[in-house]
């Protein structure tokens, strides 16, 4: 890539750069759009500081962003980051771009004191399961995953 990425971590005065790109994810997932309640999930995470976001651009343009949650190990007696979204719409070398987001999202992490990060992938994303395994997260073969649905939303069929 011939131009420099950058990768900085949203405030609530990135949120109307931050809310189409989201907007255009959850359309990717079949969602119906809703700018004016993505700006307002957005705004409520980012100032409760209920979710980290990170955006990648190069040359003025915005290529997409990675959202973590973080959480808790009560077993680790530690915090941990939930990797729940990644999104990278445009840019010549996603995988350049998704490698560069992972290390700062990393080093974030430990700056932060937590000692893990945590994804979760549809079986059918081959291409995310690549990445994370060739970056070195490992496949969770001792745990199961459950969900309880407790509302019907146009979403919930993603988890089925």
């Amino acid at each position: 890539m011939s131009t420099e990425l950058t990768i900085n971590r949203c405030n609530i005065n990135d949120l109307n750069t931050l809310a189409p790109l989201f907007d255009a994810y959850r359309q990717h997932f079949k969602q119906t759009s809703d700018l004016d309640g993505v700006k307002a999930y957005l705004k409520q995470r980012l100032e409760a500081e209920e979710a980290i976001v990170y955006l990648v651009g190069s040359d003025e343009i915005c290529h997409g962003f990675v959202l973590l949650y973080p959480s808790f190990s009560s077993i680790g007696l530690a915090p941990i980051w939930m990797l729940n979204d990644f999104y990278l719409h445009s840019g010549s070398n996603k995988r350049l771009m998704a490698k560069q987001l992972l290390d700062r999202i990393g080093e974030d992490c430990k700056a932060a004191g937590a000692i893990r990060i945590e994804v979760t992938t549809r079986k059918e994303n081959h291409r995310l399961h690549k990445l994370y395994k060739d970056y070195g997260f490992e496949k969770d073969y001792k745990y199961d995953h459950y969900f309880l649905q407790l509302g019907q939303t146009a979403a919930s069929n993603m988890l089925k």
